[in-house]
């Protein structure tokens, strides 16, 4: 790794056994069904080794993620009471002429869902001051049940979503679990390492939240981008909170959601009008 890397690494690290995960490591080669199981960067056929290293397993990975339920499979059938995994490593994408794509990839797996993994991908682009544009899209794969792909700057960052129930009986999994996959080469890319002063208003914060009405098809990452384009320079945070559907009471087709943001003039007090206005 250069210096960089180092650092990214142990952010990533810092953050992940903050929240509890354990640290697993697993083999680069695997059998061909968990190589067939989920392959999400690449569509090209894996690498295959003339001479299994492995009883059983000769190829190249191209996720992390069979491997991470595999263990948790094996801490399952053991019993144990928490199994809060993740793993740091290589995969390996083939190109179209001579050696393949070394990844670096973060893996997580979890039993505490969806939104639990998408807390560690927010801890990690905050601890790594991470500021170029982000988009969130649905993603759909037979592994998964409810999943997303995250982008970075217009690449694909990170997937995750909750294991679907058929899944979980092909990797005999007993419980429920989410997964995480995310590009650590592309993560490492948009990290700012180095932080710089940056002078901050004196004058007060203005908070307002909305709920808001709209057809299902919306997505968050639409409505967040008109909120900004409408509050300017004065937007200083914005946060999801909710969605909210009841078809009794909104309608057929409809969805809320729910949001707060935070205004701030860089130059004078806004007054409670001017809020509602933007508002």
């Amino acid at each position: 790794h250069k210096p960089a890397s180092d650092r990214v690494m142990a952010k990533v690290r810092q953050v992940l056994t903050a929240a509890g995960h354990d640290e697993a490591l697993t083999a680069s080669v695997v059998s061909e069904r968990w190589s067939s199981a989920f392959s999400p960067w690449t569509s090209a056929p894996p690498l295959v080794a003339s001479t299994p290293m492995l009883e059983g397993a000769d190829h190249l990975r191209q996720s992390l993620v069979p491997s991470l339920l595999d263990v948790r499979r094996i801490n399952e059938s053991l019993s144990n009471p928490s199994i809060e995994l993740f793993e740091t490593a290589r995969i390996y994408l083939p190109t179209s002429a001579g050696l393949p794509h070394e990844q670096h990839t973060l893996a997580a797996v979890s039993g505490r869902g969806y939104a639990h993994l998408k807390g560690l991908v927010e801890a990690l682009l905050a601890g790594l001051h991470v500021n170029a544009p982000l988009a969130v899209a649905v993603f759909r794969h037979d592994l998964l049940g409810q999943a997303s792909e995250i982008q970075l700057a217009g690449q694909r960052l990170a997937l995750l979503g909750e294991v679907s129930p058929a899944c979980q009986k092909t990797f005999g999994l007993r419980s429920p679990a989410a997964v995480l996959e995310l590009d650590l080469d592309l993560l490492a890319k948009h990290a700012r390492l180095t932080t710089t002063y940056s002078p901050q208003s004196q004058f007060p914060t203005i908070a307002r939240d909305l709920n808001l009405v709209v057809p299902q098809p919306v997505r968050w990452s639409d409505l967040a981008a008109t909120v900004a384009a409408s509050a300017g320079e004065t937007l200083e945070r914005l946060e999801y909170l909710d969605t909210y559907i009841d078809a009794n009471k909104d309608g057929p087709g409809t969805k809320r959601l729910h949001f707060s943001f935070t205004l701030r003039a860089p130059d004078r007090t806004l007054t409670g009008a001017e809020a509602d206005n933007i508002r």
